[in-house]
């Protein structure tokens, strides 16, 4: 016997947060997040300006925490895009079909209460956050951007009729020398093209481009699936929460002849194996578990890419991909993991010009919310 509760003490909060480290102790693909960042996500980001949330805890008959979700109401999404949707995020459980049930029958009936047709998922606040739900690769470790879940999350949502409504693939690379074909290309855009690679000095003049450089993702990603332009508040979360663990040369942002920011890459050494070490706390050897891995990694994580629609056929994207290339080569990585792209997204096509992988496949699902009467 279950029963649903909803999350409205601190101490259900945090139990809210530490359950998935319960539920996936021993397993060796699963990367906890920060628990201090899990709580300020929570609790304090900007998005809730225009997102409403509730949480939800699933307990059994011995008062054990056995599931646990998030419902979403993102109203800024739904005016956009003409939508009445309740997204379901942080969602866990034990094997039993019948929890993953009562949990997003939570979620879908205070969607139905406040008006909305659908439920999608998971998601969170937006593209930025993690999102989809591992369908293929098992087998493998995520970057800290990403959510890790057992095989059978899937065959319950297909159980309880949720229909797919896209796929993310993403790629292991293996870090050799700038293909002949890659070289070629990049150095004919280089030479027709006034765009060029702009080297950072210091984190200073990263974070005085940090603005710039999330405005050229809001217009790069317009036409993505989910995605919804970043506020001035979530560019300065954004900045503030990422940019102070970047390292400088696997950043390369695209200038035009007028300095004008045209193309960005965000790439970092992998910080998932520091992060299972932590177990979502931090302390002096959890941050210096962090700082050597920045220093002394076989991995690095591809997390953002993007140019500005007017330069999207132009071939500027071979630029930061020689560049990036050679920087980690020069860092000593064997393999670079790519973020997840849509499955159907001709970006994904370039990394066959690679010793490259298909490694996992993450879904995003939705299904109608019937109104009992």
């Amino acid at each position: 016997m279950y029963f649903v509760k909803e999350v409205t003490t601190n101490n259900e909060l945090k139990n809210f947060i530490c359950f998935p480290k319960s539920l996936y102790r021993g397993c060796p693909h699963f990367v906890p997040s920060l628990d201090r960042g899990e709580y300020k996500t929570l609790t304090k980001h900007p998005a809730l300006d225009f997102c409403e949330l509730k949480m939800w805890l699933v307990y059994n008959d011995e008062n054990q925490i056995v599931g646990r979700v998030a419902g979403i109401i993102n109203h800024k999404c739904n005016e956009m895009k003409g939508q009445k949707r309740v997204r379901f995020g942080w969602f866990d459980f034990i094997e039993d079909v019948a929890v993953a049930q009562l949990l997003l029958d939570t979620v879908e009936k205070w969607g139905a209460e406040n008006g909305m047709l659908e439920i999608c998922g998971p998601s969170r606040f937006s593209n930025m956050d993690k999102q989809a739900m591992l369908v293929e690769g098992f087998d493998q470790t995520p970057s800290i951007a990403a959510d890790y879940n057992y095989p059978y999350y899937p065959v319950f949502m297909d159980q309880l009729h949720f229909e797919k409504e896209v796929d993310y693939i993403q790629y292991k690379v293996k870090v050799l020398e700038v293909p002949d074909i890659i070289e070629r290309l990049a150095s004919r855009v280089q030479m027709h093209s006034k765009v060029h690679i702009r080297q950072l000095r210091n984190k200073a003049e990263l974070i005085r481009a940090g603005k710039d450089f999330f405005k050229v993702l809001n217009r790069s990603y317009q036409n993505i699936f989910n995605f919804i332009p970043l506020t001035e508040a979530e560019i300065e979360w954004l900045i503030k929460e990422n940019f102070s663990f970047a390292v400088l040369d696997l950043i390369s942002i695209l200038e035009d002849e007028n300095g004008k920011m045209v193309g960005i890459s965000f790439c970092l050494p992998s910080l998932s194996e520091a992060f299972q070490k932590m177990n979502g706390k931090i302390s002096f050897m959890g941050v210096s578990r962090v700082l050597k891995s920045l220093k002394y990694n076989k991995n690095v994580d591809m997390f953002l890419t993007g140019v500005l629609p007017e330069y999207q056929n132009s071939g500027i994207h071979l630029l930061y991909h020689k560049y990036l290339n050679e920087s980690f080569l020069a860092h000593g990585f064997e393999y670079a993991y790519t973020s997840q792209q849509l499955e159907d997204n001709p970006a994904a096509h370039i990394w066959k010009k690679y010793d490259a992988e298909l490694i996992c496949r993450r879904r995003c699902y939705k299904k109608k919310i019937v109104i009992s009467d």
